[in-house]
């Protein structure tokens, strides 16, 4: 199981590469904003999935959908991810 989410954060990282980098936001609800980034903390793959998904759920009830993942690593290992959301 621990693979397979790996090879899906790996997958959809390599994926926001190319769409390049996200800018960090603050939690300040910007009711302008149309683009938000937050952080996901995936230190040690420990509940990585499981905080996302989480994290998902509550950007999609404030109205945000998925945008791009950005994948934070640090001497060869992940701490988490930045995910990028948006909004018309």
């Amino acid at each position: 199981m621990q693979f397979l989410v790996k090879c899906a954060v790996l997958a959809l990282s390599a994926g926001s590469l190319a769409a390049g980098a996200a800018i960090a936001a603050d939690d300040k609800d910007d009711v302008n904003a149309k683009t938000k980034t937050v952080w996901v903390d995936g230190k040690g793959w420990s509940g990585f999935a499981e905080k996302l998904n989480k994290r998902h759920a509550e950007m999609q009830a404030q109205g945000w959908d998925f945008a791009d993942l950005e994948v934070y690593t640090e001497n060869g290992d992940m701490q988490g991810a930045f995910v990028t959301y948006e909004r018309d």
